[in-house]
């Protein structure tokens, strides 16, 4: 493992998701964590300060970690697809990768979080089955968002969480769209970062 790689990359990393973080708060307040790229990109940021830290004391990195890290950097994977072929193409490209920290939130982000997870940590081959648990995550919120939702706590955030505004087949679509893309990009991941050993 090359430590320097991995520990500057993750700087960079912390040192952009704080920033985006801070503005997030300013710009929605409490409310910043109803939304899933928010919450993928505090959860890298989270996970970039533990391997900065492993590293400094020379520690290798706990196999809890890299699952952690599979979820983060699938999250925001499926944040950059979304943004990039479902809500650009309506909202704009420039107000989802161009403007204030939506570089960071759906580009730079998921790129530097996928490249620290495939080519720069090393750790033990992890067993296959962990390729469910980003949609597992993603489930759970899309859950709990539909249950805010129909108690008319929450509006959304995203669209096929309305369901007040949405069919069920349509909700349903998006949960198994999501699901799959998930557990696909986890086995690609997995694939990749572990194709020596497997």
């Amino acid at each position: 493992m090359n430590n320097k790689a991995l520990i500057s990359v993750n700087i960079v990393i912390v040192v952009l998701e704080i920033v985006a973080f801070i503005h997030d708060c300013y710009a929605f307040g409490i409310s910043l964590f109803e939304w899933y790229t928010v919450d993928s990109n505090v959860l890298q940021l989270i996970i970039s300060a533990l391997i900065i830290f492993f590293c400094i004391k020379d520690r290798p990195l706990p196999s809890v970690l890299t699952i952690l890290h599979f979820i983060s950097a699938v999250g925001l994977t499926v944040t950059f697809l979304i943004a990039a072929f479902v809500l650009a193409p309506e909202g704009g490209i420039a107000y989802y990768f161009l403007e204030n920290v939506a570089p960071i939130n759906h580009f730079i982000g998921p790129l530097l979080s996928v490249i620290s997870l495939l080519f720069l940590e090393s750790v033990p081959n992890l067993p296959l089955k962990i390729i469910f648990c980003p949609a597992a995550i993603s489930l759970f919120y899309g859950v709990i968002c539909l249950i805010l939702n129909w108690l008319r706590i929450l509006d959304g955030p995203y669209f096929f969480l309305k369901v007040y505004e949405q069919q069920v087949a349509t909700i349903v679509l998006w949960f198994v769209i999501i699901a799959l893309l998930c557990i696909g990009l986890a086995f690609i991941y997995y694939k990749i970062k572990w194709r020596k050993k497997a």
